[in-house]
């Protein structure tokens, strides 16, 4: 009884908020970190592009102060597979660089530096697999399609499903708020050229940019699982979940897919307990989707290689696995990533 009236209060609450929300697109795109700016607040760029060949690569550039976190994994059509052999550099040493061309319709992305050729070892887990090489990427990111912003464009449902699984203490709202930070997603298209060991490979498939701005410790994360990727049949989804102190008991679980140019809201989205609890990410499953459209889905991946980032502060450490995946969703092909993330701290989600 409790826990249905805290979820009509949350779905008046978020309506309303909602309601009254004017989030600008285009102010979003440009936005930079002032100068006031400290660690805990972070600016980050990711782009994404999968073909049903293999061709496949992801990046993120993360600014943090006057540091730039790095992630940049490369899979190849012919099997060979690179990532970023250093995962923080000063900012100004940024071996990975991007300009927004024009707001909601072009990026440019590039990479400079050294990469590490590797391969799957055990659970998939990227391993070396020879010595650091120069390695130069260059690409564009386009688009023809709107933003969803999750704290707008999340359904109030999921918010309201969330929230009222939580005790409400004194200073739970305060938690929120202060752990607040806006993210945007997109679809759209990449091209790409890869230069490495005297060799170019060539990328030119359907793609993801992701944007994240606001403050991010690591350590205070829980846990987050990501299904995202791009359909043979044109479609696209994401599905995913996050965990941390203040949202720990169901989580918050976000998303949509996308059958053409609208984003129809995901609703829920059933992750299997052991892919929360372990602490290393799987290399294969299944998640349920339902979505506003009172459609479902059954969405299954197999990673061909995870790419492991682990970060440390003053608090804790915390590890991501990006999987470079492919999918059936309701048993249609697709390929994308599949991300994984956990506090080292096991006893922070082991009961979940």
């Amino acid at each position: 009884m409790k826990t249905c009236l805290k979820k009509a209060i949350m779905r008046r609450v978020m309506k309303k908020r909602k309601a009254s929300a004017d989030f600008d697109d285009v102010a979003s795109e440009i936005y930079v970190l002032p100068p006031e700016a400290d660690e805990t607040v972070n600016n980050s760029y990711y782009y994404a592009s999968h073909d049903k060949e293999g061709n496949a690569f992801f990046m993120r550039l993360g600014i943090r102060g006057g540091t730039a976190e790095i992630w940049f994994g490369v899979t190849t059509a012919c099997g060979k597979a690179y990532m970023n052999s250093q995962e923080l550099y000063k900012l100004e040493d940024s071996p990975v660089k991007t300009k927004c061309i024009q707001p909601l319709k072009e990026w440019e992305f590039s990479f400079k530096g050294k990469m590490l050729p590797v391969k799957p070892g055990e659970n998939r887990i990227a391993v070396p697999d020879g010595k650091e090489v120069d390695a130069e990427f260059s690409g564009t990111f386009t688009s023809d399609l709107g933003l969803f912003e999750f704290s707008r464009d999340t359904h109030v449902e999921a918010y309201a499903n969330a929230i009222a699984a939580q005790k409400w203490v004194k200073g739970f709202s305060d938690e929120l708020k202060n752990n607040h930070q806006t993210r945007t997603e997109q679809m759209g298209h990449t091209k790409a050229v890869f230069k490495v060991g005297g060799k170019e490979f060539k990328f030119d498939a359907p793609g993801l940019r992701d944007r994240a701005y606001g403050k991010r410790i690591w350590s205070y994360m829980n846990h987050y699982s990501w299904l995202v990727g791009n359909l043979e049949d044109g479609r696209a989804f994401n599905a995913c979940m996050v965990l941390y102190p203040a949202i720990n008991v169901k989580g918050l679980r976000t998303g949509y897919y996308l059958p053409r140019d609208k984003y129809i809201n995901l609703l829920d989205v059933d992750f299997p307990k052991h892919f929360t609890v372990t602490g290393v990410a799987p290399t294969h499953g299944k998640a349920t989707a339902k979505f506003s459209d009172k459609t479902k889905a059954e969405i299954e991946f197999e990673t061909k290689i995870i790419f492991p980032y682990r970060f440390t502060d003053s608090e804790g450490e915390y590890l991501v696995f990006e999987g470079v995946t492919s999918y059936t969703f309701n048993g249609i092909k697709g390929y994308g990533i599949a991300e994984f993330s956990y506090n080292k701290d096991r006893s922070r989600y082991e009961n979940f």
